[in-house]
């Protein structure tokens, strides 16, 4: 218990020279209740130690603290560690940039080169490619100093070259360029003399990286800009000289064994260092004649035998076709000598320039981003291009030269591309700690690329730092809940959020101190939404609560979209006179169904059940409950017939195996006033629309009261696949629901009877006119004209239109058939399926129209110009706020349709009522309590068998809570009384 006015102070253990101080104030009157500081200001003070976190001790005594410190303002609740991974750390996610020649900037105090670094680390990359020269004024506008005279003294005594090569890049693209030696010196013929100062220089600079990053997780890679640039002959018209591509090979090879005869010398663990080879002319050499086809590609890269890596300046493929591009790619792969490949194992080629500077900014996201999707889908021998790297992050060109290669702009303004790059790398960061917190191993490249590349179909949305949502509550007594949220972290490398429950009688919305209680759950640790489920106790009995799920990181915070609800009334099973147990001992799907609908027929084919049972004629007195049997769950009665089968709706919070079960209870003359619950649309979470279609006229109810049926040309009253249908004309006959605004994932069913003979578009749904391409969607049976018996969904955008299909013969005419299409938006895809089983998009077309209209006037039965009309029965039309997956759906097939297989029902069982027998004014009063309904007096003069009882003349009274029958008192003798079912 926490004690008034106690302070406490903690202090962590020093940690680089950091001190962390703790310092709560407050006093509570109760741990359960709110609490405030005694300025009335609570106040937390810390530092954060290298990893940005809490130290241990002080993250245990906020958990300690949990109840008071909720309540106050959102203040130091976040967690020890960051949401990250080692090994999600150094996994490669593909996608950088470059910092060459600058011509704007810098905007901070840093210079342009330290300052474009840091750009790319904001964007969340770590890959960097720059240049190692002696032309670092023009590179990187850094004037060389007087004491660097080498690869060596310009990495380790240049001030900014120093900063950057130690900033958290784990991959390093260098164009290195010996100082002592020009950069194309060999064009004229190679010559031991200069190849000794480029190797003195390689090789000292590889050593120099291998010991003074040892153990950092850096990779470093030398190599050189556009190597046909060195190989140009009059624009590219003829091949180059030989002694030019000899030259060239001996350079690079004697780069080559710098590096490698430096790693051979040096002791040195998780560092590493390669030499590269850059080719920019590839399509020449596959494409052009043999007088002007001798590049890099094809006639020096096969002769560096010993080359370690490749890289590609891909102008010439940026614009390819998906199969040219993979066809470019393999190519070069043919050409790389294989001496390396089992030292460098993986893709040894990567893509180290690329864009489309010559158009605005604006223009050159989908270009990227298509570009992008081809790239990461190439795999040779599964193994996929490990850098992809767009030029550049500042444009190396005035703005008088009106090019736009960059991804941040001369006004200093973070262009389209930028976004992409940024949402790209932390989504995949998360992708890939989804995957490896799931399977325990990163991902190869190839289920990388399934990862990512499906996300790259539409532009990236930004990510949401933290989404919260309240899933549902579950009464443990009548004073005791256990409610459940997800948190869903969404920013890679943030602080894991500390997650409460706030709850209380009154809804305190999104503000802290309005509610009466919180209540600490615990602490994000995962990738992937996580499920929080507390205990609390103490509530009042009886009572409504109210309850919001929060989280909170060091920089942000979130609460669920709203307050939910959960009530401590509960039933008590006592007093109701009559039970029942409702098995799902046919679901073996295997997965969780939440909220589901389920139809449960009451009738006398329920062993021991009678409608004499119920104290109220129209079943008011019907009540059902969870597993516990105390908690009430939502229904609806859809039809309630004394004379046979009985249909109601039961939202069951959670169905997964066969030994899942509902309780239902009646008999109770003290409860036949139906809750709220069975008419307010709680049976129906998750539901934009139900239609029963029970009605005989308009208006036609929707159970979850968004979309009423009041208009349209009324059908006629029909029997239905559950109590009355609605029969429609197909040439008048439809219903609108008005303005209904869905979301982008919905989905759409109905029960369907097409008469023989109906002929062409059977029309279900729809809230676009007739007319391919039409603005919105449609759900119908029968290509147009035909009886194919297929189902069909149309979309359109007033522009585009796009119709997909199932096979033929689906839906056969003369019976019933549940016909459902889940559809979302986003991803421009949907899901057909028929009584409950999927069935596959027959006509293979492309997907849906993706920005088809969703918030339109829907109508049932017609396309809503007035065209194309159902012809038959329809029951059960509905439309589920989401995507109903496979299971959901067969599900709600069997409910109805096989409801005995689905589900099972134990015999009814009654509770013995105990007579009682008093006097009153000369008669006997016999009274028994109130759940003894459909209980009456029976009779006997004696005993002995066989007995023969027979009932009481006199009806049982409902009178002070309790069944009486008032007897005149009798002279026949001895007679016997008992209790007996009617």
């Amino acid at each position: 218990m926490l004690q008034t006015k106690n302070e406490f102070a903690f202090f962590s253990r020093r940690r680089r020279r950091e001190e962390a101080l703790t310092i709560l104030r407050f006093n509570c009157s109760n741990a359960n209740t709110a609490c405030r500081s005694d300025e009335g200001l609570a106040m937390i003070y810390a530092t954060r130690n290298a990893q940005g976190s809490l130290s241990r001790r002080i993250r245990g005594f906020l958990q300690l603290c949990a109840a008071a410190l909720a309540v106050l303002a959102p203040i130091a609740r976040s967690s020890a560690t960051n949401l990250s991974l080692p090994q999600v750390d150094s996994y490669d996610v593909r996608l950088g940039t470059e910092t060459f020649a600058p011509m704007y900037g810098p905007f901070t105090t840093n210079n342009v080169f330290v300052e474009t670094a840091e750009a790319m680390t904001n964007m969340g990359s770590d890959i960097i490619k720059l240049y190692l020269g002696s032309n670092t004024s023009g590179q990187e506008g850094i004037p060389l100093p007087p004491n660097v005279t080498n690869l060596l003294t310009l990495v380790r005594d240049e001030p900014s070259y120093h900063k950057v090569f130690d900033m958290p890049f784990r991959h390093v693209i260098a164009w290195a360029y010996p100082l002592e030696n020009s950069d194309a010196w060999w064009k004229s013929g190679y010559n031991a003399t200069q190849g000794a100062k480029d190797y003195q220089e390689m090789y000292a600079l590889t050593q120099y990286l291998l010991t003074n990053y040892n153990n950092s997780g850096k990779t470093f890679y030398l190599g050189h800009w556009e190597g046909d640039g060195y190989l140009e002959v009059n624009g590219w018209t003829t091949n180059p000289p030989a002694i030019t591509i000899q030259g060239m090979i001996g350079w690079l090879n004697n780069r080559q064994k710098a590096v490698d005869d430096a790693k051979a010398a040096t002791t040195y663990s998780n560092v590493w260092v390669y030499n590269y080879a850059e080719c920019n002319r590839v399509r020449d050499a596959m494409d052009n004649g043999t007088n002007n086809n001798e590049r890099v590609i094809n006639c020096v890269v096969p002769y560096v035998t010993n080359l370690d890596y490749l890289s590609y300046s891909s102008y010439d493929a940026q614009n390819l076709s998906s199969s040219d591009l993979d066809a470019t790619l393999n190519y070069m792969e043919s050409m790389l000598p294989t001496n390396k490949a089992t030292v460098n194992p993986g893709c040894r080629m990567w893509i180290g320039e690329y864009g489309w500077g010559y158009e605005p900014t604006s223009q050159q996201e989908p270009q990227i981003r298509s570009y992008m999707q081809r790239l990461i889908n190439w795999n040779y021998n599964g193994d996929c291009l490990p850098y992809i790297l767009m030029w550049e992050m500042y444009s190396n060109t005035n703005a008088n030269y009106a090019t736009n290669f960059c991804l941040i702009n001369y006004a200093d303004q973070k262009v389209p591309a930028w976004y992409l790059h940024n949402y790209f790398i932390n989504d995949a960061k998360m992708a890939v700690a989804q995957f490896y917190q799931t399977n325990g191993r990163l991902p190869t490249d190839t289920e990388f690329t399934s990862l990512m590349s499906p996300l790259l179909n539409a532009p990236l949305s930004a990510p949401v730092p933290i989404t919260v949502a309240n899933t549902g509550s579950t009464l443990i007594t009548n004073t005791a809940a256990s409610v459940s949220g997800t948190v869903a972290q969404g920013i890679y490398g943030e602080s894991e959020a500390t997650v409460w429950v706030y709850y209380g009688t009154q809804d305190g919305g999104a503000t802290y101190g309005t509610w009466q209680h919180a209540q600490y759950a615990g602490i994000s640790t995962n990738f992937s939404p996580a499920t929080f489920t507390t205990t609390l106790s103490g509530l009042l009995p009886n009572t409504n609560y109210y309850y919001r799920f929060y989280a909170q990181t060091f920089t942000t915070n979130s609460w669920a979209p709203a307050s939910s609800t959960f009530s401590t009334v509960t039933i008590n099973p006592t007093d109701y006179g009559s039970r029942t147990k409702v098995f799902f001992s046919g679901y073996i799907k295997g997965e969780t169904l939440t909220d589901f609908p389920v139809l449960v027929d009451l009738s006398t084919n329920v062993t021991g059940f009678s409608y004499r049972q119920f104290a109220s004629p129209a079943g008011g007195d019907l009540r059902f409950a969870d597993e516990s049997g105390i908690l009430p769950l939502p229904y609806e009665i859809d039809k309630w017939n004394t004379n046979g089968i009985s249909s109601v709706w039961v939202n069951v919070p959670s169905i997964s195996t066969t030994n899942d079960f509902v309780w239902a209870y009646w008999g109770n003359p003290l409860a036949t006033n139906p809750p709220a619950y069975t008419t307010n649309g709680a049976a129906w979470p998750n539901f934009d629309l139900v239609w029963h279609l029970e009605q005989s006229g308009f208006p036609y109810a929707d159970s979850t009261l968004n979309y009423p049926a009041l208009d349209g040309s009324a059908p006629a009253q029909t029997p239905g696949i559950i109590g009355e249908g609605q029969e429609f004309n197909g040439a008048s006959t439809f219903l609108d629901a008005g303005v209904a605004n869905l979301n982008n994932a919905f989905t759409l069913s109905a029960w369907v009877n097409i008469p023989y003979g109906a002929y062409s578009c059977q029309t279900i749904w729809a809230n676009q006119p007739g007319g391919f391409g039409s603005a919105g969607f449609s759900l119908f049976v029968n290509k147009y004209n035909t009886t194919n018996g297929a189902v069909l969904l149309d979309t359109g955008d007033g522009s585009n239109g796009s119709e997909i299909s199932t096979t033929t013969n689906l839906v056969t005419t003369g019976h019933w058939h549940l016909v459902t299409a889940s559809v979302n938006r986003s991803t421009a895809t949907a899901a057909f399926y028929v009584d409950g089983s999927p069935e596959p998009i027959a006509n293979g077309g492309p997907g849906l129209v993706s920005d088809f209209v969703n918030n339109a006037g829907l109508n049932f039965g017609r396309f809503t110009n007035n065209a194309l009309y159902f012809n038959g029965a329809m029951d059960e039309a509905r439309i589920y706020g989401g995507i109903e997956d496979s299971n959901w759906v067969w599900a709600s097939w069997a409910t109805v349709a096989s409801n005995s297989v689905l589900q099972s029902y134990l015999s009814v069982t009654r509770q013995t009522p105990a007579l009682s027998v008093s006097a009153a004014g000369g008669n006997t009063i016999f009274a028994w309590p109130a759940s003894g309904v459909g209980y009456t007096l029976y009779t006997a003069t004696n005993l002995a068998p066989p007995v023969s009882w027979s009932p009481s003349a006199s009806q049982p009274v409902w009178t002070n809570n309790q069944w009486q029958i008032s007897l005149p008192s009798s002279s026949v003798g001895i007679l016997f009384y008992r209790l007996q079912s009617q």
